[in-house]
């Protein structure tokens, strides 16, 4: 069986995130930094997975109460963060070193380290999709997005070798019910690999990789896709992501928020958000909230349940099962159906059952991360209340 590392970027909010971050430089200025400072700057200790900079920290070498507290003072003190930050990572970088804590500093780019996937817990979500499917009897499809190291693995560490998640997808695949359609996602960004398909300081993908999957995956679903020259993109906002959030290397270019509209296209009509506690309230997409993840641009901040409806007259409804990898898929799908149901898996509270009616839906659709897949817990409550 293969363990795999959890990805920490992956498994935290984007507020976590940069917690972690802080809580994480902390404890390098007063543990790590007097010591091993110098020997950054002269090129030594960087660089390769055996001899991360700051990979471990032996907990025992400080006070945990003066050490909690020094990090509380540094996630206050953002200025500060952002100095220390920076000055060690531009060490990192003049030396000749590509690695700052989880996050590789690759030529054009920044990436997590690729990583297996857990596959006795890949088995499990196939068993959890598997009694889904068996229980409504819809037409279902599974998609599981890679890394983007998967891709761009080449422009990591040299002379390091690095698990392939591929054959672990198609094992995956493999364990779920022949009936239930799976999307080949990887040989579709293995083609566009050129093109802008996944962020440079962002762990997800970008608008037009997902346009790519959407191409593909639409006409699977009974539909012929809208043809790219059909959509005018607007460059939103240019923005970083989390992963230049625990680094700060200025040397990325930044990443672009686009906004997608096809002119002869569907409208929304509504776009509902359903609240943890009880509340409702109506949402548009691409706007911009006072939001920490740039990814709330599409459908607004990370929510149980969202309705979204348009003015296609077909009376088609899509279940969707995401993390948010498929929110920037959202504008594509939306074309096709008068009504999608979207629910975070990753914020689920209550099972599927108890949000919605799944009868009604023509068709359902999971579409995460393939790592989220790897996360034990969060399909097992697909049909049983999660607070019981």
């Amino acid at each position: 069986m293969k363990m795999k590392r959890q990805h920490r970027w992956k498994k935290h909010t984007v507020q976590e995130q940069k917690e972690i971050a802080f809580r994480w430089m902390g404890r390098v200025f007063w543990i790590v930094f007097p010591v091993i400072g110098a020997a950054a700057i002269a090129g030594t200790c960087l660089g390769t997975p055996d001899n991360r900079l700051f990979g471990t920290i032996d907990s025992d070498m400080c006070v945990p109460a003066f050490r909690e507290k020094i990090d509380q003072n540094l996630s206050a003190q953002m200025p500060f963060r952002d100095f220390l930050v920076s000055a060690v990572t531009d060490s990192i970088s003049a030396a000749g070193g590509k690695q700052v804590g989880d996050v590789y500093l690759a030529n054009d780019r920044l990436l997590e380290r690729p990583e297996s996937l857990d596959e006795d817990a890949l088995s499990e979500t196939a068993s959890q999709l598997n009694l889904f499917y068996a229980t409504y009897q819809i037409p279902m499809m599974v998609a599981a997005v890679p890394s983007a190291g998967e891709f761009y693995a080449a422009d990591l560490l040299e002379g390091i070798s690095y698990p392939s998640q591929l054959p672990e997808i198609d094992a995956f695949y493999g364990k779920i019910n022949s009936a239930v359609r799976k999307i080949d996602i990887y040989h579709v960004l293995f083609t566009g690999t050129d093109d802008y398909i996944y962020n440079r300081t962002d762990p997800r993908w970008t608008g037009y990789g997902a346009y790519c999957v959407y191409r593909n995956m639409i006409r699977k679903m009974g539909f012929a896709p809208i043809s790219y020259d059909q959509y005018s993109v607007t460059h939103a906002k240019s923005y970083r992501g989390s992963l230049y959030d625990a680094c700060l290397y200025q040397k990325v270019t930044p990443d672009i928020l686009e906004i997608y509209q096809c002119s002869s296209g569907a409208e929304v009509t509504s776009l509902t958000a359903y609240n943890g506690d009880g509340t409702t309230e109506e949402r548009q997409m691409y706007t911009w909230e006072d939001s920490s993840d740039p990814y709330a641009f599409y459908l607004g901040e990370d929510c149980e349940k969202l309705i979204l409806k348009t003015n296609v007259e077909n009376q088609k409804k899509l279940l969707l099962l995401k993390d948010s990898y498929a929110d920037c898929m959202v504008p594509f799908l939306m074309q096709h159906y008068s009504e999608i149901c979207i629910l975070d898996v990753t914020k689920l509270k209550h099972s599927v059952p108890e949000l919605t009616d799944v009868s009604e839906y023509s068709q359902i659709l999971v579409l995460c991360d393939a790592d989220t897949y790897g996360r034990q817990k969060i399909f097992q409550n697909l049909l049983t209340d999660s607070k019981n």
